[in-house]
């Protein structure tokens, strides 16, 4: 038998063992017509989606404020209840708010931490033992109006000065006789926490790097 035959068949085997290369795929491409459509639908639900997530982030740091029971319930003598629970996660909710606002997206954010909000209300509601959806709904209307007469009064005091600040702290959240010294340490801690809010970036809340001081 010749040796060419053997070298032959081994070029074959060889040559049917190596890989064949796949064929390029195809890519398809939208008309600019209709890529300027899909982008402006995207550019309108991307936000939204994100705003689900981002929005629980800043509620979570916002619901996890210190010194409940040490401050806001022995030394502002409010009871411990759920409506002292409200006010004042109202007022960490609204600082939260005043941080994002500038955002490009802040509506989308905002009315996410917001839901959050209400969204615990209603599960504090009914893990105390309400059964009826309407009474649920009355309460949560009657919240929902308490909430804004509480953003519009701290947003005032917010752009005019400590003493109208602090006049919205006391009618809204510390409406004690008495309570001088903790409606002055509020007021302070107030804007030192915007300050701290007002240096830290959206992605540094996102990622959870802060969280609000106590009340000194």
């Amino acid at each position: 038998m010749s040796l060419v035959q053997p070298m032959a068949c081994q070029q074959r085997m060889q040559y049917s063992s190596e890989k064949k290369t796949p064929p390029p795929r195809p890519v398809y491409t939208l008309p600019p017509k209709y890529a300027k459509v899909a982008r402006s639908i995207l550019s309108y639900f991307l936000p939204q989606y994100q705003a689900q997530n981002i929005g629980k982030e800043l509620y979570k740091i916002s619901s996890t404020y210190p010194q409940f029971q040490e401050f806001w319930v022995a030394e502002c003598d409010l009871p411990e209840s759920f409506q002292t629970w409200f006010s004042t996660s109202s007022l960490y909710v609204w600082m939260m708010l005043v941080r994002i606002r500038a955002d490009p997206n802040a509506k989308h954010y905002n009315q996410e931490l917001v839901d959050c909000f209400f969204r615990d209300a209603e599960k504090k509601i009914r893990d105390s033992g309400v059964k009826s959806g309407r009474i649920v709904n009355d309460t949560l209307k009657d919240l929902v109006s308490s909430y804004k007469g509480t953003v519009m009064s701290l947003d005032e005091g917010l752009v005019r000065s400590d003493a109208v600040l602090a006049a919205a702290i006391w009618r809204n959240l510390v409406p004690t006789d008495g309570a001088i010294l903790e409606i002055d340490a509020v007021t302070k801690y107030v804007r030192t926490q915007l300050a701290r809010l007002d240096k830290t970036t959206l992605e540094q809340l996102i990622q959870g790097e802060f969280s609000f001081d106590p009340i000194k």
